[in-house]
């Protein structure tokens, strides 16, 4: 699909702004689908059934985080690259946007630059990812889970996942150390919630040895052991205070980061 042919939904859920306006405002190229029921996979079936019913079920297709900004000519790239042969989900390669966030925040995300899963899979925490036709056959609805992106990930086999180096999303992460926190609880009871609906596969592998890389490329370098310090220390909270989130119901669950949007 030529980017002139581009079509983009836009799916305000439990919005208490003027996103739904803002969108509606660029007229018949954007689809506004708004909805009080919060939740991202509620979102995105809700989207793709808009696309349906308006008869515009095209691909290649990009989900995109409504924070993230991708850097110029990464659209393009993707769109290429997830009608490539061989090539079944494609994503771009995250920059970490931490200029606002405080002391602790900087540090982890200074450490985190090094953990491989950024780098090697698809998706990877950028917040955006592309398939293809055949790829999207692969499953249908969403389930309601937190972690859209692993899910996709286990419909497809290491060799047919890519991280597009050099094409860029940019994150803007949380300005507190609080709000990190409760985001990366988020995840780690993401991927449990995961594992009870989606186990692993024989054919595929879980993230292993992240913290062993992460502490290779740090430990030579002495100005960063604070920013390894923060991050093992962070990754050991959200084990503990995952169980907050299990026992969450509604948008709460979600752990929304709203420190990185004022």
């Amino acid at each position: 699909m030529a980017i002139e042919d581009l079509v983009v939904v836009v799916v305000p859920n439990a919005c208490r702004d003027d996103t739904a306006a803002r969108a509606r405002s660029f007229g018949a190229s954007v689809l506004v689908a708004e909805t009080a029921q919060g939740g991202k996979t509620n979102a995105i079936n809700l989207g793709e059934r808009t696309l349906r019913e308006h008869g515009r079920d095209l691909f290649p297709r990009l989900f995109l985080d409504g924070d993230i900004e991708l850097e110029a000519g990464t659209l393009r790239a993707l769109f290429a690259a997830a009608a490539a042969t061989g090539t079944r989900v494609v994503a771009a390669q995250p920059r970490f946007d931490a200029a606002r966030s405080d002391f602790l925040s900087r540090c982890f995300y200074d450490a985190d630059r090094f953990n491989p899963y950024h780098l090697t899979t698809a998706p990877n925490g950028g917040g955006t990812y592309c398939v293809n036709a055949e790829s999207r056959a692969r499953w249908g609805e969403f389930p309601n889970i937190i972690a859209d992106d692993s899910f996709v990930e286990r419909h497809f086999a290491a060799s047919e996942r890519k991280t597009l180096l050099g094409s860029y999303s940019i994150v803007r992460v949380p300005r507190t150390y609080a709000a990190l926190r409760g985001v990366s609880a988020r995840k780690r009871e993401g991927a449990r919630e995961l594992e009870a609906i989606l186990p692993l596969r024989r054919d595929q592998h879980a993230a292993s040895g992240t913290f062993r890389v992460v502490a290779r490329a740090l430990l030579p370098l002495p100005h960063r052991w604070p920013s390894f310090a923060v991050w093992a220390f962070t990754k050991w909270l959200e084990r503990i205070e995952r169980g907050k989130i299990a026992a969450q119901t509604g948008t709460d669950r979600w752990q929304q980061d709203t420190s990185s949007r004022s």
